[in-house]
């Protein structure tokens, strides 16, 4: 009875059908789960630079009002801003602080009643604007008022692109016996928030379309593109940065397209200003993952090429291990009419088929099979070996082109990665990364500059080790102990202002942000740092400036009540007496009426220098008010010494003042009063002593020195 064919599927068929099914499935998975985790991380990737760069804009806006919050506060205690009844000298001093500070649209003092008594550049002046709401909510305390169009110096300000917008600064001033005398209001630009804007982006942020967004308290954006300017919007990041967090998000605009969004909100930590400004950076969607698209593409390219391959390799290897026993089932349904197998062929396409050939075989013809089989055998392994070769080649190359793939992808995840390090390295402020064990992970060039370590130097060093100083250490080490085991500091998600170490031992002083990141082994700690020397400097200068007299650059009133008690100090400690003396001019006031206050004032200022040329250079000599001077002399052996130089002073007063307007002659009245160690008198009363004693020499006949 002769075989037939069955209607079943073939072995090569089954074979080949489960090799491919396995091939693609197996792609599949691999493609997805590359596609996936290449996805996740160039998002995040993309959020963190975005959150970074809210967090800088958000701290440059708060530096910003907090300087102007500070000189304003500088100016209004200034002696001649409190007491100046002449405009003059009180708009000198706004306009060289304009001069100085650009950004400084307009600075005015009023009266009481709000009338412009003195401003930059005479602007205003005379005009009531009682009704503004600077001068309104600064009678009182500090005010700090959003950013709004200019109203009344719209067309008396030069002309710039767009319109004027401001942002309003002001607080009460008084005068030296605590006399409300008005309020002094500063108007910043806007133009300030644009420069702030423009230097944060780098050209390769522009680039790729980031833009900076910034959003008044009712939802009105401030600063932005142009076609978004003075609109209002409400998105989920501005929730979030009004509710006080910092982050960054995927969401839809009311442009209809999607973006990355770092959201923060200004003023969290300030306790000035009252400005809550909601900052946020925005880039499309489309444009932070571009780079991940293109790596999408070339990955289901690759990825659908070596499937392909894969499929007719194993296709062609299928049918070539099915192939012998193809062969052999036609030779046994080649059968005779009795039932007997003609010819049974020696297979060598495998093992398997070989011995279930060579058994058939032996059935007809055993003697003959053996020695066909010894030298089939020999073949065959020879033959085996080569196909064995070719597979490990195969298999080899198709390793080879899937190591060729990753290397491909993760040259563009460290292409990303070099981005966000060029936004880093591009930073103003210096950019420092450690880890929870405060060893030091990045470093960018601006640190490098700042603290004169190089990156190379600087990672893998200990924070402590390499910028705090010593009298730090302790704090540092505990405030870090005290946040990984309960997650609470005082300095984390704060701006606060410390000293740091530079590499050549030197000490300055930086304003310091720093922020707890997430990640897999505990936390990665960012900090950025700012040097504040120069603004130091300029807060110590205006300083300085209100401890002088701006007539006769001697020490005011309030430079005599520090330097008094530091006096009376040091008579207790040394053991020997000091002399306060009170001088009134007698017959001043006629020169002021006769010859006018400038003559007046040159009189001062050469009296001034006349008392300073009398007494030692140990001694302070100080201008009150009008012509009544203070003088205090230290390490005098008893009242004979105070009389001898009081004696001087007199004589000096009496000396001709050769004047533009004429030359006048004057004398003093001087009042003494003397502090021993052992006395418990206080520096007030020693100077209403002085100033009884001097009233005493005037009805005494004047001209003369009196003690106390």
């Amino acid at each position: 009875m002769r075989l037939k064919k069955a209607d079943r599927l073939r072995l090569a068929t089954l074979v080949t059908i489960g090799v491919c099914a396995t091939v693609v499935v197996t792609m599949l998975a691999l493609l997805i789960l590359v596609d996936h985790f290449a996805k996740d991380y160039a998002k995040q990737q993309a959020y963190e630079r975005l959150q970074q760069l809210s967090w800088q804009m958000r701290d440059s806006l708060d530096r910003g009002i907090t300087r102007v919050i500070d000189q304003t506060r500088v100016v209004a205690d200034l002696n001649t801003v409190r007491n100046a009844n002449n405009p003059e000298d009180i708009r000198q001093i706004f306009d060289n602080l304009q001069n100085k500070f650009t950004n400084y649209a307009w600075i005015g003092l009023t009266d009481a009643s709000g009338v412009v008594f003195a401003s930059t550049g005479s602007l205003l002046e005379g005009v009531d604007v009682s009704q503004r709401p600077w001068f309104r909510n600064g009678q009182q305390q500090l005010f700090t008022g959003d950013y709004h169009p200019a109203l009344l110096l719209e067309k008396k300000l030069p002309e710039i692109e767009g319109n004027w917008r401001f942002v309003d600064v002001s607080l009460p001033v008084r005068r030296s016996n605590g006399e409300y005398r008005g309020v002094l209001g500063v108007h910043l630009s806007w133009e300030w928030a644009h420069g702030v804007a423009d230097a944060l982006l780098i050209p390769a942020d522009r680039q790729y379309m980031v833009e900076v967004i910034v959003v008044r308290e009712d939802g009105m954006i401030i600063l932005g593109p142009d076609y978004l300017q003075e609109t209002k919007i409400s998105t989920s990041s501005l929730n979030l940065a009004r509710s006080g967090k910092a982050g960054a998000i995927s969401e839809k605009w009311p442009d209809g397209r999607r973006y990355l969004t770092g959201y923060s909100q200004t003023g969290v930590n300030s306790t000035d200003s009252s400005l809550k400004w909601s900052v946020l950076i925005r880039q499309p969607e489309e444009v932070a993952l571009a780079t991940f698209h293109d790596l999408q593409q070339q990955i289901l390219m690759v990825g659908g090429g070596i499937g392909l391959l894969l499929a007719i390799v194993a296709i062609g290897l299928t049918r070539h291990l099915a192939k012998p026993l193809d062969d052999l089932s036609t030779a046994i349904m080649r059968q005779s009419e009795d039932g007997t197998i003609d010819t049974i062929p020696i297979l060598d396409g495998y093992h398997e088929v070989h011995l279930l050939s060579m058994t058939l075989a032996k059935m007809v013809e055993r003697e003959r099979l053996h020695v066909i089989h010894l030298r089939s055998l020999n073949e065959n392994l020879e033959h085996l070996v080569q196909e064995r070769t070719s597979e490990i080649e195969q298999k080899a190359k198709a390793l080879e082109d899937s190591l060729a793939q990753q290397i491909i992808i993760q040259q563009r995840l460290q292409d990303s990665e070099a981005e966000l390090r060029a936004t880093l390295q591009n930073a103003n402020d210096a950019f420092i990364a450690m880890d929870q064990q405060g060893v030091i992970v990045d470093w960018n060039d601006q640190a490098e500059r700042l603290l004169g370590w190089t990156r190379h130097e600087a990672i893998g060093q200990k924070v402590s080790e390499l910028m705090i100083p010593s009298g730090l250490l302790d704090g540092f080490h505990r405030g870090m102990h005290r946040f990984l085991n309960t997650g609470e500091s005082n300095v984390i998600n704060r701006r606060i202002e410390i000293n740091a170490v530079r590499r050549d031992g030197v000490e300055f002083p930086v304003e310091l942000a720093l922020a707890a990141v997430p990640v897999q082994q505990g936390y990665r700690f960012i900090a950025f740092l700012h040097d504040i020397t120069e603004r130091q400097m300029q807060q110590a200068s205006l300083k300085a400036m209100a401890l002088k007299d701006a007539l006769t650059d001697l020490p005011n009133r309030r430079a005599l009540m520090q330097r008094l008690p530091e006096s009376m100090a040091r008579t207790k400690r040394i053991g020997k007496p000091l002399a306060v003396f009170f001088l009134d001019l007698d017959g001043f006031k006629g020169v002021n009426d006769g010859y006018g206050h400038e003559a007046g004032d040159e009189l001062l200022r050469t009296l001034a220098q006349r008392i300073v040329g009398v007494v030692r250079a140990t001694d302070t000599v100080v201008r009150l008010a009008g012509d009544e001077f203070v003088v205090v002399l230290e390490m005098l052996n008893g009242n004979a010494d105070a009389i001898e130089v009081a004696e001087k002073i007199l004589q000096a007063i009496q000396q001709p003042f050769a004047l533009t307007a004429a030359t006048v002659t004057l004398s003093g009245s001087i009042g003494i009063t003397m502090y021993w160690p052992e006395d418990m008198t206080t520096a007030d009363q020693l100077i209403t002593l002085a100033d009884g004693a001097m009233y005493a020499a005037k009805k005494m006949g004047k001209n003369r020195a009196v003690v106390v």
